[in-house]
């Protein structure tokens, strides 16, 4: 009989007193926090149970109560269960109205059915009261599991001693108890000194210690090496550790600790010992020796002691799993000596933190002198778990192996459900009683861990050898059963279990038995569509045939299409939500060689009567098939298979396949390519590889470039394109590829390319300077420069800016003095005579300018040959103009340095402003702004005024007013910035323009503008819709407010009318308003406007804070003044309440305090205080070690420590008891945080 079965039997013939009298001892230990405890139901002194609603009840700290009834009548069933609950909400038997009852506890010794529970619960559906039901199954788990004293008190189960030993005999017992799994005690201490420090300084400052970490990272070996290194430096100090055997403790402690000495106490696995108390209670007893105690906790566990510590203030030490950097340094060191980082990566895989199995790795990886050895470390595992595995251990029957495996395939299992345990462990002939009692040993061993009702394994390479031991190697549970009852809904465990299997101990061990149950399954389910789809996603790679068999079908079913022309270009990220599944699923062949020409050829063949798919096509290419350093390992052959294809397509004429090659050549051409992977940890990577200048690369290129060669006329235009892709600057090229490239490259242009066209001219001379610059070399390059290079080319040189190109023809030591040698250049070759010229320059410049998309530095060119022009003969120089914009400036040129230049004289000004105002072309109001900014300060006249305000108002695009050049106009129009300002409002108001004015214009030229402050704030809010950002520092703005402050009401306002769902997100810094004087009286009725058009909900800032951001000194102290004014008006408002909260919380924080006890002063309602979120209303944090419940219990504690301080007394009790119970909810959410963790993957 097992030790469940034993404790079910127990309870089962127990009687009603005992039965009560266990449960009261049991919830007490479960139920901490309670105010006054209540047995109403027991007799005091004797074993007997008296008539009482209910049977015991829990007073809790924030008023509610937690009411207990007992039943053993199982004769009675679920009807005196039913009649207990009722009594329980009856008012007048108990005296305590619904509101005040939190939660209703039965125990009973009997099973309930489902039906029967339900029952039960819908007794209180009409109420909040909670019910919880300790059935027999449930009540002799937790007994079994955490209670073992109790089974001994009271159902007399034997019970374990001897729980004081010396650090000797723990380490002895420990290595017994473990059987040789959990790290040993007793090897050498390695990477931990830092911790090791830290420990033993924190022994002498503290007495309490609690070391914390995930299970099997060395907390124990730590704990041990501390308390020896302080003993031998301490000498008073003696030691002992607690040994747990689920007996009372108070009396060995007592027995072996003298009160005048001074000890250690080592606490191992705190958070299984369910008689922590009694170690709390020990060290709370009077003694003249000191007494330090050290703890160690697994992480998830350490809310729960550290919340029975918290009155000792503990020192709290995270202790991490050794980081890969580390396991790298072991393997790396003497006597391993292994520096292939390759070896590295397979190595830390494998080891996942754990140094044993880094260590046992590397001396096999040593010894094969092989990475392939480590793909199958089947070996190494067997080795590791020997003593787990023996026939002659406690697991000769395998059935903790076959528990394992279940484990680990599923995760977690809820072994505390009867039903869905049960339901998975017949599935496999195992019995529910028998796996309970498993968990149980195999949690003491650290193979799995027991929490929040679910049972896992803690590490991934312990699950991942457990399930291939269980299902695979040793065939214990049968993985045809797996699969057909659980791959439909549990798809991704299939992966998550069969693909670390098959990396870890290699593909033919996996395959060789479970291919036969793939091959089964897929032969029922293959004519369905969607789980085809589903069940070779996930095990293509081990049914290829089968995979390229359902592909091929779907793709005969399609209808054929004929297309000449085929698109291949695709957006980033256009593939990364929308995703066609056939190319996923034959996408997942291009990994790998095996079936790699059949997938290939197969896609391209679905591409044909799918072309809308080809992008798609050629960006997995790309994703999973450039050189990487894997294919060293199989000589390119995956980039050799799709080359040969696409050339042969090539070579017959097929247009999809020979799209496909010139598209593909452009990438698979480099020297360099980029990988961007997954690593360990939920890490990313990222490196570069170098293609190496092998033989098998060299000939793959000199069939790309042959092929090139041999169809270059069929198709002229790719092959082009192609070579001006190869010639593209790359910031990595390597020397040794591109020299062996370099003779078939000159052979190409010698054979396909001429002088006369200025494109291949300007490739030719791209390519062999790039060819220099990266020091390589070829006997034709200095006759290739002299013959490419025509006249067309030669105008190039000198109208386009290449300071990199041209340092070779001038010399300069930086970009200005270039600009110069530049600008002269320009400035001698385009002088011309006649119009002809100008003609013939013009269309060349048009025609460059187009070829190289040189937008900036051409725009430069034509302003100087133009300038240069008008000096040597003006009229030229006009004809230029007047040929731009004959052809409606199509080159969106806009005249700068002419003007500077030519606008000195009267009249030079005039024929140019004929020329300008001669006919309507592209940006003409933009030259009118350029000639009056720099029309000469002498012939400014009131023409001119009247034709810049004329100007204004026929702009029709988005143009920017600079007004610094235009103040000169000033003197003969001392109105004219507001004649201008309203010109701009009026067109954006009706005309519906976007005519901007620059970001300093309310801040330099507010003294000019006018006395219409209507037009003014107008103005401000039409450009601030324009660009919000223009008056970034708010020197417009106040400029405004000084003369009228109520601005600030009209602009808050408009901010809601292109905000639809509110200007909360707005990061707006209006926090000068505190330099206008009065502004608190406008700033209420901003409030109230801002409160009324946006309710606010608590998360994020508040948009008022934009008040009150970085305040200093004077006017920090007139904003808290303002806010504690404030609230005495609106405290019984909510909204606006919250809304000074939010802004004290996040801006104003040390005025929090005073805003709390100031609105306590002001009111003690509970129901108004509870309204306001003084802690926010959610949250936010950067790290993912974050428990969201505690922090909120922290503010909480905080909360109430400040409320403590106010001096107002008994009338604060309502508000008390409201944070209390925030406080315990805040507690109960982080403890679901803590199991929703626990039960998250590795």
């Amino acid at each position: 009989m097992s030790r469940l079965q034993a404790i079910e039997k127990g309870l089962s013939s127990i009687n009603q007193a005992a039965f009560q009298n266990l449960c009261d001892s049991f919830l007490a230990l479960r139920n901490t926090n309670y105010s006054a405890f209540s047995r109403t139901g027991s007799q005091s002194g004797k074993q007997k149970t008296v008539k009482g609603t209910p049977d015991t009840f829990l007073l809790l700290p924030n008023g509610k109560y937690i009411f207990v009834e007992y039943s053993t009548n199982i004769s009675a069933g679920v009807s005196k269960l039913q009649d207990d609950i009722k009594k329980c909400i009856d008012e007048k038997k108990t005296g305590i109205t619904l509101k005040q009852i939190s939660e209703i506890i039965l125990c009973l010794n009997f099973n309930l059915s489902t039906t029967e529970i339900q029952s039960l619960k819908d007794l209180l559906a009409d109420t909040r009261i909670l019910l919880t039901i300790y059935t027999l199954d449930a009540l002799a788990i937790e007994l079994h599991l955490n209670h073992r004293d109790l089974t001994h008190e009271y159902l007399g189960l034997p019970l374990d001693t001897g729980q004081i030993v010396s650090i000797n005999k723990f380490i002895e017992e420990y290595s017994r108890v473990s059987k040789g799994i959990s790290t040993p005690l007793s090897n050498t201490f390695l990477h931990r000194e830092k911790e090791l420090q830290e420990l033993k300084q924190s022994i002498i400052l503290n007495d309490f210690i609690i070391l914390t970490g995930t299970p099997g990272i060395g907390k124990t070996k730590l704990a041990l090496e501390g308390i020896k290194s302080f003993l031998s430096e301490n000498l008073s100090y003696g030691a002992y550790c607690v040994s747990y055997k689920h007996h009372t403790l108070l009396d060995d402690l007592y027995q072996y600790f003298d009160a005048d000495k001074d000890y250690i106490l080592f606490v191992d696995d705190a958070n299984r010992i369910d008689a922590f108390n009694q170690i709390i209670g020990f060290y709370k007893a009077s003694r003249k020796g000191e007494l330090k105690v050290i703890i160690t906790v697994r992480d998830y566990a350490f809310q729960d002691i550290g919340i029975l510590c918290q009155e000792f203030s503990p020192q709290r030490i995270d202790l991490a799993k050794f980081t890969d950097e580390q396991i790298i340094e072991i393997i790396r060191a003497s006597p391993f000596d292994i520096l292939n980082p390759t070896y590295h990566k397979e190595i830390v895989r494998i080891a996942d933190g754990n140094p044993r199995i880094a260590i046992m790795t590397a001396l096999l990886a040593k010894a094969e002198q092989n990475i392939r050895a480590l793909q199958d470390v089947s070996d190494l595992f067997e080795n590791y778990f020997t003593t787990f595995v023996a026939d002659n251990g406690e697991f000769a029957n395998n059935f903790n192996i076959k528990c394992l495996g279940l484990i680990s395939f599923f995760y977690t299992i809820p072994y505390k459900n009867r039903e869905i345990t049960s339901s998975i462990l017949d599935n496999f002939g195992l019995n529910y009683s028998t796996f309970i009692d498993a968990i149980d040993k195999l949690d003491k061993l650290e193979l799995v861990e027991i929490q929040f009702e679910h049972v896992k394994i803690p590490e991934q390479n312990l699950s991942t050898f457990f399930f291939y031991k269980a299902f695979i190697k040793d065939n214990l549970l049968s993985f045809e059963t797996l699969l057909n009852k659980y791959f439909e809904n549990n798809s991704s465990r299939f992966k998550d279990s069969v693909i670390p299997a098959n990396n870890t101990f290699g593909y033919s061990k996996v395959m060789d038995k479970l291919k036969p149950y793939l091959q089964g399954y897929w032969k029922s389910n293959k004519f369905d569509e969607e789980k085809a789809y589903k069940f070779l996603t996930t095990f293509w790679f081990y049914l290829p045939d089968e995979t390229l068999e359902f592909v091929y079908n779907l793709t005969q079913a399609l209808p054929e299409t004929q297309r000449d022309t085929y698109n291949v270009t695709y957006e980033n990220n256009a593939f990364s939500y929308s995703k066609n599944d056939v190319i996923e699923l034959i996408g997942e062949f291009f990994r790998f060689q095996h079936k790699l020409k059949d997938a290939l050829q197969l896609a391209f063949e679905y591409t044909k009567k799918a072309p809308d798919h080809l992008p798609e096509l050629i960006h997995k290419i790309r994703e999973y098939m450039t050189f990487d350093v894997d294919d060293e390992q199989i000589n390119f052959s995956r980039q050799t298979i799709l080359f040969q294809i696409l050339i042969d397509g090539l070579n017959v004429k097929d247009n999809l396949l020979s799209t496909a090659f010139y598209e593909l050549a452009k990438t698979f051409l480099g020297f360099r390519f980029h990988h961007t992977k997954g690593g360990r940890k939920m890490s990313i990577y990222w490196y570069q590889y170098p293609v190496p200048n092998t033989p098998t690369i060299q000939l793959f290129r000199k069939n790309i470039w042959d092929a090139i060669q041999e169809n270059f006329q069929i198709s002229i235009d790719k092959s082009f394109e192609l070579l001006q892709s190869y010639s593209h600057i790359q910031p990595d090229v390597s020397k040794e590829v591109m020299q062996y490239d370099v003779p078939i490259l000159v052979y190409i242009i010698q054979k396909q390319l001429t002088p006369n066209s200025f494109e291949h001219c300007k490739y030719v001379q791209d390519q062999v300077r790039w060819c220099k610059r990266n020091s390589v070399s070829h006997p034709s390059f200095s006759e290739l420069l002299k013959k490419y290079r025509n006249k067309t080319y030669e105008t190039f040189l000198k109208i386009d800016w290449d300071r990199f190109r041209d340092k070779e023809m001038y010399e300069f030591d930086n970009y200005r003095e270039y600009e110069k040698l530049k600008e002269a250049e320009i400035r001698s070759s385009f002088v011309f005579n006649e119009k002809e010229q100008v003609k013939e320059f013009y269309n060349m410049f048009v025609y460059l300018k187009k070829i190289t998309k040189n937008e900036w530095n051409y725009t430069t060119t034509l302003d100087h040959v133009i300038d240069e022009n008008c000096t040597k003969n003006f009229q030229i120089g006009c004809e230029l103009l007047q040929l731009v914009i004959e052809n409606n400036n199509a080159i969106n040129y806009v005249p700068r340095v002419v003007f500077r230049n030519h606008l000195k004289e009267s009249q030079n000004a005039k024929t140019i402003w004929n020329i300008i105002e001669h006919k309507d072309f592209i940006h003409k109001p933009l030259w009118e702004l350029s000639f009056y900014d720099y029309l000469d300060d002498s012939l400014l006249s009131s023409k001119y005024v009247q034709s810049l305000v004329n100007t204004v108002s026929s702009m029709n695009d988005s143009y920017t007013i600079h007004f610094d050049r235009l103040k000169r106009f000033l003197a003969i129009e001392p109105d004219l910035f507001q004649i201008i300002l309203k010109t701009i409002v009026e067109k954006n108001e009706k005309d519906g323009t976007r005519l901007q004015v620059w970001m300093d214009f309310f801040s330099e030229h507010f003294d000019q503008l006018g006395d219409d402050i209507v037009l003014i704030k107008k103005a401000y809010i039409q450009q601030d819709k324009i660009h919000n950002h223009f008056d970034f520092e708010g020197k417009g703005m106040l400029n405004i407010l000084k003369k009228d402050s109520s601005f600030l009401i009209e602009y808050i306002n408009s901010l809601y009318d292109a905000k639809q769902l509110g200007i909360s997100g707005d990061d707006k810094s209006l926090e000068f308003v505190w330099q206008v004087e009065g502004i608190e009286n406008v700033l209420i009725k901003v409030f109230d406007l801002i409160i009324e058009k946006e309710p606010y909900f608590g998360i994020g800032d508040h948009f008022c804070n934009a008040f009150f951001r970085n305040l200093q000194g004077e006017q920090k102290e007139k904003a808290s003044q303002f806010l504690l004014n404030y609230i005495r008006s609106i405290y019984t408002n909510s909204d606006k309440m919250n809304t000074v909260v939010d802004i004290v919380r996040h801006s104003m924080r040390e005025l929090f305090d005073d805003i709390l006890l100031c609105y306590l002063t002001l009111t003690q309602d509970k129901d108004g205080f509870a309204k306001i979120w003084w802690r926010g209303n959610g949250g936010s944090v950067h790290s993912g070690d974050v428990n969201f419940g505690d922090l909120e219990a922290a503010d909480w504690r905080n909360i109430l420590s400040i409320v403590e301080r106010s001096d107002i007394g008994i009338n604060l009790i309502p508000i008390k008891r409201y944070i209390n119970e925030q406080i315990e909810n805040s507690l109960k959410y982080a403890d679901w945080e803590r199991q929703r963790r626990f039960l998250e993957r590795y």
